[in-house]
């Protein structure tokens, strides 16, 4: 199975209280929660 890049993949993400698109989901590359899950 072949993994599709976040910015290619089609569809809606819940981002910031509201339905975006995939390609228009940004975060910071030093997010706490991007590197230790601890939003989860």
């Amino acid at each position: 199975m072949e993994s599709i890049p976040y910015d290619k993949r089609s569809g809606k993400i819940w981002f910031d209280g509201k339905p975006v698109n995939w390609s228009d989901v940004k975060i910071h590359v030093l997010s706490h929660g991007l590197h230790y899950a601890s939003c989860v």
